[in-house]
């Protein structure tokens, strides 16, 4: 990722301006951008995304009480993932929106257990947090900030992740403005977040890349390298790195953007046929290739065969899917949830 100082926010300024609409800016995570570019226009920023710079603020305003209440509950190692920690590289904090804050622990369970006893609240059903990567969300009553406590990095099935301990051990001091959080250093931070949103859904939205380019542009290539070869995503690493030139430096479209990422390239939401084409044939730009191939049976099982539905429902859907190939997802969505 070769930077020119000040590329990266005037491409994506770019980007966001040509958008085809609303829904394509909320798919993509850019709306504090928007309404910063209408902002500077001179243009009337719609009561929605006033809003959301609202949230924002309070959030940021927010977050560093929230850290002093969990460093009072629990001595054990913390280190803070994602939001926070990428918010401090964009040209305005606020600009980077997170309605929760993660925090990878040594011992998540027993750190879950020490802030509950100090009077955090635990939220949603506990069903979705079982065998996961984090466990369920706590919020401190009064504050708008979500947190949650990760036993591992979240990680792209059929790849061997990295443990909390070797995270962990890879912590500097954070730079959040309150004592006793870690955070790592930019290069592996870059891929790691690139892996968490590719387990999501691969290069599923502008504002991820947005985050993987801002930790690239503060880290050397070959620490880069070094990170992706070491966690065994080079291959992942390889793809999201070419997708940021493309998008952020002027480089090559690449192969992926061209075939199942096609919404990325053209900042708008994924089309039906789009997000089928991603579920099948992503893999082949993150596995090793006989990984990948492996995989393929199981998708495609997973795509066809019905999964806690009727047939006949299966079928429905199938149809719907067949004649809105080219609709967005979400109207697709919106339309099957209809009927």
């Amino acid at each position: 990722m070769a930077a020119t100082a000040g590329q990266l926010w005037a491409s994506v300024d770019d980007l966001v301006a040509r958008m085809p609409g609303p829904n394509d800016v909320a798919s993509h995570r850019v709306e504090l951008f928007e309404a910063r570019s209408l902002r500077s226009a001179g243009a009337p920023v719609p009561p929605a995304l006033v809003e959301r710079e609202r949230r924002a603020a309070v959030g940021l305003l927010c977050v560093p009480v929230l850290l002093r209440r969990v460093r009072a509950a629990y001595d054990g190692s913390l280190l803070i993932l994602k939001g926070p920690e990428v918010a401090r590289h964009y040209p305005d904090h606020a600009l980077r929106e997170y309605g929760d804050v993660d925090l990878l622990a040594d011992d998540a369970p027993r750190a879950q257990a020490s802030l509950l006893k100090a009077g955090f609240r635990e939220l949603g059903d506990p069903a979705r947090y079982r065998d996961i990567h984090h466990l369920r969300p706590l919020a401190w009553p009064g504050l708008p900030v979500v947190l949650e406590l990760h036993s591992r990095p979240k990680w792209l099935d059929g790849l061997q992740g990295p443990s909390a301990a070797d995270v962990l051990e890879r912590g500097l001091p954070s730079a959040v403005g309150v004592d006793g959080f870690l955070a790592l250093p930019c290069a592996p931070h870059a891929v790691l977040v690139a892996v968490h949103s590719w387990a999501h859904e691969p290069l599923r939205r502008l504002r991820d890349l947005v985050d993987v380019a801002v930790l690239a542009e503060a880290s050397e290539p070959e620490e880069l390298s070094a990170a992706a070869t070491e966690w065994g995503v080079e291959r992942l690493w390889a793809t999201t790195a070419a997708a940021v030139d493309f998008l952020f430096y002027g480089e090559r479209k690449p192969l992926a953007l061209r075939v199942w990422g096609q919404n990325v390239a053209a900042g708008r939401e994924r089309t039906v046929l789009e997000n089928h084409l991603q579920r099948w044939l992503s893999d082949l730009w993150a596995l090793p290739p006989h990984r990948a191939v492996a995989r393929m049976p199981r998708t495609l099982r997973e795509e066809l065969w019905p999964k806690g539905e009727t047939w006949r429902r299966k079928l429905s859907r199938t149809a719907l899917a067949v004649r809105n190939a080219f609709t967005r997802r979400s109207e697709h969505d919106r339309e099957f949830a209809a009927r």
